[in-house]
């Protein structure tokens, strides 16, 4: 009994770790080379950063099931009298509910990495970063349905030898790449419904393989083509060309 013990044990193992959650985080903390530099870059803006890229890479979720939510930063402002929070807009969809939202994000920490590697000249970046922080958006109080999402946020940042701020999109072809990680919940007003909601450049951040199947990008399993992912899938999956026309609609304007 005890081999047929011991080959269960390590089915299951290799199980657990194939479904463990991923892409927590956008760059290992091994790679951080400095301690919190958060004082010496307030001078900073880095309100650039939190604007997302093409709104349809954003990939987000909400509850348990994995519902998708889309998500679209509009608009972000740092603060004129505290250099550490921004303020940021946007709309969220779910199904066909198209809900604003506006609130802070509050910087609490800045890494200083190491240098990504690339193939294109770096000549002109002085530093890549990360930055992490907390955030509190408030949708309008309407009916029950309305809320806060709040949570836990990283980016990855660069600055170039001119100062500008931009999002660190330098590994963005790699499998890895995540970035403008929200990581967090919403929660009626009321206290009556609490969700899990996160979202992220590229891919849906702390999920387990079982939900996103991708290795070299992000792939939805199609069980939950039902949770608002079938369009999804037959832009990204099979190029439907109808499909792929709906999820480049620019739905929050």
């Amino acid at each position: 009994m005890k081999p047929i013990f011991q080959i269960f044990t390590f089915l299951l193992l290799n199980f657990s770790m194939f479904a463990q959650n991923r892409f927590r985080q956008t760059v290992d903390p091994q790679n951080y080379i400095l301690p919190n530099q958060l004082n010496d870059f307030q001078s900073y803006d880095f309100s650039s950063v939190f604007v997302n890229l093409n709104f349809y890479y954003v990939q987000g979720v909400i509850g348990d099931d994995y519902q998708r939510i889309q998500v679209k930063i509009i608009s972000a402002e740092k603060d004129t009298k505290n250099p550490n929070i921004y303020h940021l807009k946007g709309k969220s969809k779910v199904i066909n509910n198209i809900v604003p939202f506006s609130g802070d994000l509050t910087l609490n920490a800045l890494f200083l990495i190491k240098d990504i590697p690339t193939e294109e000249n770096l000549n002109n970046i002085a530093h890549q970063g990360v930055i992490t922080g907390s955030y509190w958006f408030k949708e309008p109080k309407k009916g029950q349905h309305s809320g806060v999402f709040k949570g836990n946020y990283e980016g990855k940042f660069q600055i170039s030898d001119e100062n500008k701020v931009t999002l660190n999109d330098l590994d963005l072809f790699s499998d890895h790449y995540i970035n403008n990680i929200f990581n967090g919940t919403w929660e009626t007003y009321d206290k009556k419904l609490k969700m899990i909601c996160k979202w992220g450049d590229f891919r849906v951040p702390d999920v387990p393989s079982t939900f996103d199947l991708g290795a070299g990008e992000f792939s939805p399993n199609e069980k939950y083509n039902a949770k608002g992912w079938g369009n999804y899938n037959n832009a990204f999956l099979r190029n439907n060309v109808k499909a792929i026309e709906l999820e480049e609609t620019e739905w929050w304007k």
